[in-house]
């Protein structure tokens, strides 16, 4: 019996990989896309983090205070001034036109505030539409100020006649101790480039599996699958999606080696671990691949049904933006899709360390995700061979199932 199993299943494997390299379509989305989408998206968040973001001074003071705190400023990494301006018009011109992404005001009275104890205020305008680099600005501008207060106090007791020691507790009675975990340098592209990874993975895998489902409605061509299988929906289901799933555990593989060793991404989890959960994902992923692209007759449509799912896949994952968020449709939508627990737990496991304790909600969401694909797709499967066919599948819960189908077709 299990031999019959597995001699169906290389058959409809064999004639899978027919259709494959005989389509040119298939072949390009699932063995160049994959590794060209890796390393072109990867490419954009190279350096991970935005240095140098150009900002423009009007400076009413022009004093030595003022030209020391502009300075500081530009020696900070995050900022570069690009120019001094001399009319708001000027400074709202470079913003506009993008050649700057902020504009700082120094007023006129900043160093008299300074010598006569008073709050001395600089006034930042940020191009919020944009907005890693405003942030980036808001915290360069801020950290200079930061600093130069802690100067100044300490400059003012120590002409006082205070000692260094005594100063410290004056003029820093609290002081942070900020430590970044799990993504020190807090850069974007190590953030980033994980997901993107993912994202690929699975959006190429439906959309090449999807695309021979199509292609087996669109030339009626199911009967013929059925047939190579012996008749077995176990062998049509595994043969055909077979492939697929080992050269997507290639994949993963090499991009848990090579990418992330070129794009200098961490990975301080156990890799066993995320090992047997990608399993796990690639076997939901392909389920709802050959669900969802079984209701379509053609090829094209297919494609661009699965095309246009790709960023709101990623949008409802809870990756870019967390799930409780989210209204509680797209919770319950994106429940249902195995990016969403994968993510979150690879996010977990790589950048954190996470053990299987940590996550495990998430690998039996996946668990469930693939059980309910499997079966999902076998009864679907079935369906849609009874309809071609026109036959009656020996199977009791199908011939009841047909049953009531006929009852309410008579009703």
């Amino acid at each position: 019996m299990i031999k019959n199993k597995f001699k169906s299943f290389l058959q409809v494997f064999k004639r899978e990989l027919d259709i494959i390299i005989k389509d040119k379509d298939i072949l390009v989305i699932i063995l160049l896309s994959p590794v060209f989408y890796a390393f072109f998206y990867g490419s954009f968040y190279m350096y991970k983090s935005e240095n140098d973001v150009p900002v423009v001074v009007l400076d009413y003071d022009n004093s030595e205070k003022s030209r020391e705190f502009i300075r500081n400023v530009d020696a900070h990494k995050l900022v570069k001034v690009s120019e001094y301006v001399y009319d708001f018009s000027s400074a709202q011109d470079r913003l506009f036109k993008m050649e700057a992404q902020g504009i700082i005001i120094i007023p006129g009275d900043f160093s008299n505030n300074i010598k006569s104890l008073k709050p001395a205020y600089v006034k930042l305008l940020l191009n919020t539409s944009r907005f890693l680099p405003s942030n980036d600005i808001n915290i360069a501008v801020n950290e200079v100020a930061a600093q130069m207060r802690v100067d100044l106090r300490l400059k003012y007791y120590l002409n006082k006649g205070y000692n260094y020691g005594q100063v410290q507790g004056n003029i820093e009675p609290v002081r942070e101790d900020i430590r970044p975990l799990f993504n020190p340098t807090e850069s974007y592209g190590d953030f980033l480039i994980p997901a993107l990874l993912v994202l690929i993975l699975q959006q190429t895998l439906i959309i090449g599996l999807s695309e021979s489902i199509a292609k087996e409605r669109e030339n009626n061509t199911l009967h013929e699958l059925y047939e190579t299988s012996n008749k077995s929906i176990w062998a049509t289901i595994s043969g055909k999606s077979g492939f697929y799933l080992i050269l997507y555990c290639a994949y993963t593989l090499f991009f848990f080696a090579v990418p992330f060793y070129i794009f200098k991404l961490s990975f301080i989890g156990n890799i066993f671990t995320l090992i047997i959960l990608t399993l796990i994902f690639l076997l939901s992923v392909v389920y709802m691949g050959i669900f969802v692209s079984s209701f379509f007759k053609k090829k094209i449509i297919s494609l661009q049904f699965f095309v246009f799912t790709s960023y709101p896949f990623l949008l409802v994952s809870g990756y870019v933006w967390p799930l409780q968020a989210m209204p509680l449709i797209l919770k319950i939508f994106s429940f249902f899709l195995p990016s969403t627990p994968y993510l979150n737990a690879f996010n977990r496991i790589t950048k954190m360390g996470a053990s299987w304790e940590h996550i495990l909600p998430e690998f039996l969401q996946l668990l469930i995700l693939a059980l309910l694909g499997f079966l999902g797709t076998r009864i679907r499967m079935k369906l849609l061979i009874m309809k071609e066919l026109n036959i009656k599948l020996n199977s009791p819960f199908f011939n009841v199932f047909q049953k009531i189908k006929n009852s309410i077709q008579k009703a």
